[in-house]
């Protein structure tokens, strides 16, 4: 085996500093902007209800594809193309860059606002056959443009290896003010409309937000005296393959939603997105992490330190999948319990829904950030035709398993459609790169975390009482004994290396955090 030198150390050490930075930073913001959000949809499930809840759902998912297709792929195109042309010192076509998509992309937003606008008592009578759908599908049509222009700048700013600004402007302040703003409205009596003009108002002022950190703390796009160099046609290229892979991704995301609006009831929509947004949490650590991960390892490969973008896959897949797999399990076997505790009585229909969306969250971070990988090869098309095999797979299943099982039929689909796309992409990373993430010691990982979620499980049951207050306050003091005991096991099968060290010691760093105690103790078992 080839022994790496002190410079190739050097090189990767740094690499993993930045994504730690980058992902602790995105882990903190991402985290309580998930309590914010949260937090928002357990007031809209308490206050309005299962039904309620679905037609906000409905309509939020209505302005979440007509911005995926006016969008048609720049986001992720921006992300390239700047962290591509930064590693190469070119300003002129880091400006072309953003210019080019906010010219292609506004407008398309603009027309798809006008279009759901005009479209919405057709869509809700004729598709949902739900006449209270139409104010909110309109009240979220109005936030496609300023959602649009939000994703270009905050992308802009990824580019540049900056994660922080995102967090500010997406996870904190979106997150809080549309809760603010809800709360506010439902006191006020506005009922379903007022938490649509919550949700929407914290939209329309993000683009704003992002475009001054962006020019103000970043790059300045607007006022500056860098000549853009115009790339309309090489973004475009790069970027319009994945406008299938976000057809494909609406497929995936909002399919399972849509067809039991049309199949079912606005009470089942909503109790099934309860179980989805809670699933959806596992997937926190993953975004946090492939945020900056891919600007990173575009900048590695533009530099041809392959090796270096190897080892940092690895090393960023075994922290995901650590950090993810005693989460799976303890949503999975304590699914009833948190449907009740968090949304109520109603929703614990959806409590096996939710185990199995969880595994197909599960197995999307047990293959790491592939797409990235990918992306980083400019290999879009291999991703646009992964997409497709995940989002036909989830069509074909939702259309199949809805009619027979409704909510669970609908998880199922879900969950098998994830596991398999992520699966064929792992699948293409391995034939394009020659690389693959895991090693012999991701078992014990592993290991520890089934008996962790094995020990503290069975002590849950056992202290039980008969009242649901006792198994509240037994599941928290559990919590604590599982988070003590993961990471005594963690220690005891020797699953830490020196490269977890440096990104704690970059976590450090960045959040101002003190581990020192923590990494004296590691070092004694590596």
């Amino acid at each position: 085996m080839k022994i790496p030198s002190e410079n190739e150390k050097s090189h990767l050490n740094e690499s993993l500093r930045k994504i730690a930075k980058g992902a602790g930073v995105g882990f903190t913001g991402t985290f309580i902007g998930m309590v914010f959000g949260y937090f928002s949809r357990i007031i809209i499930a308490r206050f309005l209800g299962a039904s309620d809840y679905g037609l906000i759902s409905l309509g939020f998912a209505g302005m979440s594809i007509a911005v995926t297709l006016s969008s048609v792929g720049l986001p992720s195109g921006i992300r390239r193309f700047t962290s591509f042309y930064k590693g190469k010192g070119d300003e002129g076509r880091i400006k072309g860059t953003i210019l080019s998509a906010f010219k292609i992309s506004f407008p398309l937003s603009l027309i798809s606002a006008t279009l759901v606008l005009l479209g919405a008592d057709w869509i809700s009578t004729n598709v949902f056959h739900e006449p209270r759908l139409t104010p909110v599908l309109r009240i979220f049509s109005i936030g496609i443009p300023f959602l649009t222009l939000s994703q270009s700048f905050i992308a802009g700013t990824i580019g540049f290896q900056t994660l922080k600004y995102k967090v500010y402007t997406d996870d904190l302040f979106q997150n809080l003010f549309k809760l603010i703003a809800m709360v506010a409205f439902l006191v006020l009596g506005f009922g379903v409309t007022g938490v649509a003009l919550g949700w929407v108002l914290a939209i329309v002022l993000m683009p704003f937000l992002a475009l001054y950190f962006l020019e103000k703390k970043v790059f300045p796009i607007f006022k500056s005296r860098v000549k853009a160099v115009s790339i309309d046609r090489e973004i475009f290229s790069f970027s319009f393959p994945l406008i299938f892979v976000g057809i494909a991704g609406l497929v995936m995301y909002w399919i399972d939603t849509l067809m039991l609006g049309y199949f079912s009831t606005a009470s089942t929509v909503g109790i099934y997105n309860a179980a989805l947004s809670t699933a959806r949490l596992l997937s926190i650590v993953s975004t946090a992490f492939a945020a900056i991960f891919m600007p990173v390892v575009t900048e590695l490969y533009a530099t041809k330190m392959l090796n270096d973008l190897k080892k940092t896959y690895s090393v960023i897949t075994k922290w995901i999948v650590s950090l993810v797999l005693p989460g799976f399990l303890l949503m999975a076997l304590f699914s009833d319990f948190i449907m009740r505790i968090m949304f109520g009585e109603e929703f614990v229909r959806g409590a096996l829904a939710l185990s199995i969306l969880a595994f197909g969250y599960l197995v999307t971070s047990l293959v790491g950030p592939t797409t990235s990988v990918l992306t980083a090869y400019g290999r879009t098309k291999i991703i646009m035709c992964c997409s497709f095999v995940g989002a036909t797979a989830d069509f074909v299943l939702n259309l199949l398993l809805i009619p027979l099982y409704e909510i669970n039929g609908a998880a199922i689909a879900t969950g098998l459609s994830l596991a398999l796309m992520n699966v064929v992409y792992l699948a293409f990373v391995y034939l394009i790169a020659r690389m693959q993430p895991y090693r012999v010691n991701y078992v014990k990982p592993v290991l520890a975390a089934v008996i962790s979620v094995a020990v503290v499980y069975a002590a849950t049951e056992y202290l039980v009482g008969l009242f649901l207050f006792s198994k509240v306050v037994s599941v928290a003091g559990m919590l604590l004994v599982f988070v003590v005991l993961y990471f005594f096991l963690l220690l005891i099968f020797k699953c830490f290396e020196e490269e977890d060290l440096i990104i704690m010691r970059a976590l450090d760093e960045r959040l101002g955090t003190r581990s020192e105690w923590v990494r004296k103790i590691i070092s004694r078992f590596l």
